[in-house]
């Protein structure tokens, strides 16, 4: 028989996504090991020399707190934020892997058996572990992770058409390198959300363009003071012509979902998006990608580098725009493997190979639990489980990894998990607390953030600030609103993201040094003056929309259904998304940024004061002209192109200016990765 080695905690898997566990199991002196065979996605990656593209997240939600504190150490003032690329990110994997080197036992886990008091770990060398607590850290099952790795896609993939069968951040790496070297892909799909993950802005603020990534303007606590504006914001971007296409069709023709309608996800998919009483729900997937209008702004000086370090232009509203990606309805399309072709309303294409994918599995070793009853096996569910953390099922068993961002990175899940899984292992009040009542816990949550969508497989997917804040508040670090006085106070509370380094500048799981790194990071966004600046424009123009009903000369029984049907359907949201962004200045006729700023920051007060004192009639001429010069204003702005929509900009996609600039980008990219210019007909 062979005797099982005494352990107080033991990971299972691990690697990276465990790193903030075991530096905070080694400042409480709790002994841990980790079984793992230590090759992750990325060293695999790394060996098939596939590491070449960078992040679809920040640098900011993509790294560690204590690591990006020693990054603003080293780096002073040149420390920026960004997207790090897939090399650069491995390199930070590789650096703790060694620092924990000794803790690290080589081996596969095969089965546990989960007890009252302990957990028995067996490995398939035949090796067993008693632990006290074991975390399960084995990350997720995709065929997409084979096929980073086994498809080598090069110059002789030019004039070839690809079928590929699955969307996401992945399949969109692909696509952007078939692509460049001269491909067409064929993408079957149930449509999809985009989101553009970097923006140029321009502003009052700033004398050129200041590029911040999408998770780091989402301000996520701004949902406390006003959740339906909060909503109102996020709606103006992020799926604006999905929900509204009849609507969309109507007032926005240069959308995505209109120009190509089959990207549309289908509306059950998408329908209970804000009805959660959460800012928004859980289990929605979207692809981030680079603008084409931004990627020139950001890497044109130093193109054949940038793309030699793996910044790629992934853009696929623009690649749908120009033929180079056709989309075909997964939902009515036959796709015959034998024959190699796809069918659709009566058009057959043929395709020279096609890429699976599917979607995330869970990969946990047998877990059985033994009871009264015997042994039973347990099966993952994300909504039995606490946060993705904590079953009611299992005792002292924790999973660490399953639960991912909608847009942000994932580690700024894993770090929050880390600690709550530390919290619960050295600290038996506290685990006491969670563990008598988890039932209701987990029946509040899901109540709170999944509505009456039916339970699937994208039910792990966050909003990664409002998961960062729930275990946060849990874990009772929370910064409370009076905890940071004053104007600078005022934003740092409302319009920071929530990464986690926002939570551990002070309190049980401080990091020294944070405090310099908010302020470097507010320094480098002007403290999200120009956020602020969108956000309280939604609130602000939806009100003037109201008081232009309230006051116009029509009968009540016409203003009321007329409020009704304004706030069921997006008129400010489509009226602000279609300006989004200012793009660049422009001083011919006069300083557009500021004249589209005017109507945000003044009217609210002449508003109140011409409401007060003047009849309706002049109330409702005030109103009115006001809303007619903002729409004047961004037509104008879009006319000229001095903005661009948030998301998914279309006309931008379709200028001379980009379509000539992708021309130099493929010919770039034909050097840079070999072969002849990549250039299709």
């Amino acid at each position: 028989m062979v005797e099982a080695r005494e352990i107080d905690v033991l990971i299972v898997g691990g690697g990276f996504s465990t790193m903030p566990l075991v530096r905070e199991l080694d400042a409480s002196g709790i002994s841990w090991l980790m079984v793992s065979e230590m090759t992750p996605i990325w060293q695999q990656l790394e060996a098939a020399d596939a590491l070449d593209f960078d992040l679809v997240s920040s640098l900011q939600s993509s790294v560690y707190s204590f690591e990006l504190v020693e990054m603003l150490k080293e780096q002073g003032e040149d420390f920026t934020d960004g997207f790090p690329t897939a090399c650069e990110f491995y390199a930070v994997h590789k650096k703790y892997a060694a620092r924990y080197a000794k803790h690290i036992h080589h081996g596969r886990v095969g089965s546990i058996d989960n007890h009252a008091d302990h957990s028995i770990v067996h490995l398939e060398s035949g090796e067993q572990f008693r632990a006290q607590h074991v975390v399960v850290a084995t990350a997720f099952r995709r065929q997409m992770n084979a096929n980073l790795k086994q498809i080598k896609i090069d110059a002789s993939y030019a004039g070839k058409n690809v079928a590929i069968t699955s969307t996401g951040d992945s399949s969109n790496l692909l696509i952007a390198k078939l692509v460049a070297h001269g491909a067409k892909v064929h993408l079957v799909t149930n449509g999809f959300i985009m989101l553009d993950k970097m923006f140029a802005t321009f502003s009052p603020f700033d004398d050129g363009p200041r590029f911040v990534p999408l998770d780091q303007l989402e301000c996520h606590n701004f949902s406390e003071v006003s959740k339906w504006s909060y909503r109102a914001f996020i709606d103006g971007g992020y799926i604006h012509g999905l929900i509204h296409r009849w609507f969309a069709k109507l007032f926005d023709r240069n959308s995505l979902g209109v120009r190509h309608p089959k990207s549309i996800r289908p509306h059950e998919s998408i329908r209970t998006f804000f009805e959660a009483r959460a800012p928004i729900e859980n289990g929605h997937i979207a692809i981030k990608y680079w603008p084409i209008d931004v990627y020139k702004l950001y890497c044109d000086d130093t193109l054949e580098q940038k793309i030699s370090d793996g910044y790629l232009i992934n853009d696929l509203p623009f690649f749908l725009e120009h033929g180079h990606v056709k989309l075909w309805d997964k939902a009515v399309a036959t796709l015959d493997r034998e024959a190699m072709t796809l069918t659709e309303d009566g058009q057959t294409t043929s395709f020279d190979e096609i890429i699976d994918g599917d979607q995330e599995i869970p990969n946990i070793p047998e877990i059985r639990m033994h009871g009264e009853n015997g042994a039973e096996n347990f099966a993952y569910r994300t909504r039995a489980q606490f946060l993705g953390v904590i079953s009611p099922r299992l005792h002292n068993i924790y999973t660490i990894g399953f639960t991912r961002p909608f847009t942000g990175g994932l580690n700024n899940i894993s770090e929050m998990q880390c600690l709550l899984v530390h919290r619960m292992i050295s600290d038996q009040p506290f685990r006491n607390g969670i563990n008598a009542n988890i039932d209701q816990r987990i029946a509040v949550y899901n109540t709170n953030y999944y509505a009456k969508r039916p339970e699937s497989k994208t039910d792990h997917l966050v909003w990664y600030g409002t998961y960062t804040d729930e275990v946060a508040r849990l874990l009772g670090i929370r910064p409370k609103r009076s905890d940071t006085p004053g104007i600078k106070g005022l934003m740092k509370y409302y319009m920071f993201p929530n990464n986690v380094f926002r939570f551990r500048e002070t309190g049980r799981y401080a990091v020294d040094g944070v405090d310099e790194l908010l302020t470097h990071t507010a320094k480098q966004y002007h403290d999200y003056k120009v956020l602020a600046l969108l956000v309280i424009r939604y609130p602000f123009f939806e009100t003037l929309a109201l008081g232009t009903i309230l006051f116009a000369p029509v009968p009540w029984w016409v203003k009321v259904p007329a409020a009704i049907i304004h706030n069921r359907l997006p008129f400010t949201s489509t009226l602000v998304g279609k300006f989004g962004l200012p793009t660049r200045e422009s001083k011919a006729i006069f300083n557009y940024r500021k004249a589209i700023s005017f109507p945000v920051l003044a009217y609210p007060i002449v508003a109140a004061v011409v409401w007060a004192a003047t009849d309706m009639g002049a109330a409702f001429a005030f109103s009115a002209g006001l809303l007619a010069y903002v729409y004047a204003m961004i037509h104008l702005g879009t006319a000229k192109g001095w903005n661009r929509k948030f998301f998914c900009d279309m006309k931008s996609k379709r200028s001379p200016e980009m379509v000539g600039f992708f021309e130099r980008y493929r010919e770039a990219f034909g050097r840079v990765k070999g072969g002849d210019d990549a250039r299709s007909e």
